[in-house]
């Protein structure tokens, strides 16, 4: 430590701060691991042995995707990521999920996807619906309600409260791998006839769980990848209808996304995350699709050009 970082931290000692050389390796020590939450919500759901019997249908999936491909869409014209226009980086995404989805029906997987259009330019929505004409499952396309991302987000996770089914939550700017939508029901149902648990699956990593965030995790060994816990997600997900009705105080205030005034509300820490405390959650390595947002959203390690390409 130089000399001016000295006299640095001699100041902010009187406040009760200190100053750290930042290691290459995020090794923070782990505070009392042996009693995180988040693990034994885990522990014990594998440990339970007097699991009860759910008798929730987890033989079919609907899949709900956001879409907004607008002109008037907050942000850049073209994607800084691939270097091609927004709106055929979006449909490619959407191109994306479709051949997943198809994969996972030429597995005999039941599917349905409903899209939840927020409002996309007329030409951008008949190239979504050419995309989607190539589905082999049943779909529909249904204009939101409100306008905005709180609106689309609060309106399909409605949208799933009655219904007795698996769910897969998704935005229109994630890039599948062909086998995503099998891998995650594939996984999904394992860990359900095991555990005898429902649990939330978020298909990727994110760079700042190495150098942000740090928490142990369980690393479990699933029929084609690993998958670890987490204690943390984006607001794409896998679960059950029956954990968004049983816990719909942690979805309510999703509406708040994208509002001024009180988007504090609708983040996921004081949302969606809120269910980790109750079920177990789990990402695959290396992951099933992609966030194309930013360079901060991608996980490590991860050719997502190679995906990209395929399409």
């Amino acid at each position: 430590m130089n000399e001016v970082l000295r006299v640095l931290e001699k100041i902010l000692k009187k406040s009760g701060y200190t100053i750290k050389k930042h290691p290459k390796y995020n090794l923070l020590p782990l505070k009392n691991f042996q009693n995180d939450p988040f693990l034994k919500t885990t522990y014990d759901a594998f440990d339970n042995k007097d699991k009860l019997v759910l008798a929730d249908d987890v033989s079919k999936l609907n899949v709900c995707l956001r879409t907004c491909v607008s002109k008037k869409r907050a942000g850049e014209s073209y994607s800084k990521l691939t270097g091609v226009a927004l709106d055929q980086h979006l449909f490619k995404c959407i191109q994306s999920l479709v051949v997943s989805i198809n994969e996972a029906v030429e597995h005999n997987k039941k599917i349905k996807l409903t899209v939840f259009d927020d409002r996309s330019d007329k030409a951008a929505l008949e190239n979504i619906n050419n995309i989607l004409g190539k589905a082999k499952c049943g779909y529909e396309v249904i204009k939101t309600k409100n306008a905005g991302q709180g609106g689309s987000l609060y309106e399909h996770f409605s949208f799933s409260r009655d219904k007795n089914s698996l769910f897969y939550f998704c935005e229109d700017d994630y890039l599948h791998t062909p086998s995503a939508i099998n891998e995650m029901i594939s996984f999904y149902r394992d860990i359900y006839e095991e555990a005898s648990t429902h649990l939330l699956i978020h298909p990727q990593e994110h760079e700042l769980i190495y150098s942000q965030i740090n928490y142990p995790s369980y690393i479990l060994e699933g029929q084609n990848r690993r998958w670890r816990t987490i204690s943390h997600s984006t607001h794409t997900f896998f679960t059950h209808s029956s954990i968004v009705d049983k816990y719909w105080r942690y979805f309510d205030n999703t509406k708040y996304v994208g509002n001024k005034e009180k988007r504090h509300l609708g983040s996921e820490k004081r949302t969606t995350d809120k269910l980790f405390n109750h079920i177990p959650g789990f990402s695959p390595i290396p992951p099933v699709a992609v966030h194309l947002q930013s360079k901060e959203s991608l996980p490590p390690f991860f050719d997502w050009k190679k995906v990209w390409d395929s399409f």
